[in-house]
């Protein structure tokens, strides 16, 4: 049997974490804080054949479990604001702690090593709704929304994508017509991360169709219990459904839902993308990492690392991962007013190729075990994985637009033909 440990300490090893002495306080707050809810993480072991495989990209659970699940996140989140752990960057008129994004990242690294609930049902929410709203949203949306999503009381999801405009996302078809001292909503959404469970959704509508498609736009926020709103489960590729579309039939809002001015929509959906970005790449490291522990795990017990282009392939996984790495430790090193935002796609991208090369790697040595199921461990598994990376392809901007706009924005390379 293969065993791989990926071992945790103790409290001297987070507070190792700290990089001064104001973090070091900060680190010894969160520990007592997380003590006294929760137990700490057993090292954490990789046993051959041992409990599931972990390759699930997208986190897909249905019905009640989901439910549970949901409102553990919220209950968790409710917890960590109490405490004062549940808004660390967020403003401090709106109950945050107007930490630095690196008080963020070390609160998460602590967190990592207790036995937590999962937050991944409210995460949208969390990482890229509420910045968002603080960035263009006025003072009664922020208390009301962005810091109801703090306080684990409001889910919210985003309503963006569209079937005829995914990566032209400027494209969206969804209308919104003045209605009195209101707005009338029509329109379809989709690949909708857990719009049945959210309160709200952030939604870009066209309201201008005479304008040019970047200064028709206008953003809303959508009460997801309105007349008017259903939602649809989307069956993926995996068998899960993590996904729905959103159905908007002559769904009326008040001018109060407006977020940012009328046709300045784009502005606001550049800043929720770069958000959303962000919390992409920061959270992806874990599950390459594991990922990438199996993956060798599964050359020596074929004997695929006796084999050169296996090797070859390994080494050229392990260094790229390791780029991804360095790559957002710098990111993370320069002040937000220095990023652009397509410096944020460049995480992404990397993100998404690292997903496609760790299971093209398995696929090439499993052969066509990775698409037949014989039952074997850690064998079509892997068929799970390699069709949730094409996703992430997708999700956030696919790869080409992305390219584009580095090439654009950052390369300075001229424009594309439009």
């Amino acid at each position: 049997m293969t065993t791989t440990a990926l071992l945790r300490g103790g409290n001297d090893d987070l507070l190792a974490l700290a990089a001064d002495d104001a973090e070091r306080v900060f680190v010894e707050e969160a520990i007592a804080f997380l003590s006294a809810r929760a137990e700490r993480r057993e090292p954490e072991l990789l046993r051959w054949g041992v409990g599931d495989e972990g390759l699930t990209i997208f986190h897909e659970t249905t019905g009640e479990e989901e439910r549970r699940e949901a409102d553990a996140a919220r209950a968790w989140q409710g917890a960590r604001w109490t405490s004062g752990f549940g808004w660390l960057t967020g403003p401090a008129a709106y109950g945050g702690r107007a930490l630095a994004a690196s008080y963020d990242r070390l609160y998460r690294a602590v967190e990592a090593e207790f036995e937590t609930p999962d937050v991944n049902p409210i995460r949208i929410g969390l990482s890229t709704v509420s910045p968002s709203l603080v960035l263009n949203g006025t003072d009664d949306q922020i208390r009301r929304f962005a810091v109801g999503i703090q306080r684990g009381e409001v889910v919210a999801c985003q309503l963006f994508s569209e079937p005829d405009a995914g990566s032209d996302l400027a494209n969206v078809k969804t209308r919104g017509v003045r209605d009195g001292d209101g707005w009338r909503i029509v329109g379809q959404k989709v690949w909708t991360s857990n719009a049945q469970l959210a309160d709200v959704g952030l939604a870009l509508v066209r309201t201008d169709p005479e304008a040019p498609k970047h200064r028709g736009l206008t953003m809303f926020l959508v009460p997801m219990d309105a007349a008017g709103v259903e939602v649809r489960p989307l069956r993926q590729l995996t068998g899960g459904a993590s996904f729905t579309e959103v159905f908007l039939e002559d769904v009326f809002l008040t001018e109060d839902l407006r977020v940012g001015e009328a046709g300045e929509g784009w502005r606001v959906a550049v800043s929720t993308l770069t958000a959303e970005r962000t919390s992409t790449g920061d959270r992806s490291h874990g599950m390459t990492r594991r990922a990438a522990e199996l993956l060798r795990a599964l050359a020596e017990r074929t004997g695929a690392t006796s084999v050169p282009r296996h090797r070859q392939a390994l080494a050229d996984v392990h260094v790229r991962l390791e780029v991804a790495r360095c790559y957002q430790r710098r990111l993370q090193a320069l002040p937000p007013e220095q990023l652009r935002g397509p410096e944020r796609a460049i995480d992404k991208l990397l993100l998404a190729d690292n997903l496609r090369r760790l299971g093209d790697t398995a696929a090439a040595i499993l052969g066509p075990a990775v698409g037949a199921d014989t039952g074997d461990w850690g064998t079509y598994a892997w068929a799970r994985w390699i069709l949730g990376a094409t996703g992430y392809r997708l999700g956030g901007g696919t790869d080409e637009i992305l390219k584009t706009m580095i090439g654009e924005q950052l390369l300075g390379l001229p424009r594309e033909p439009r």
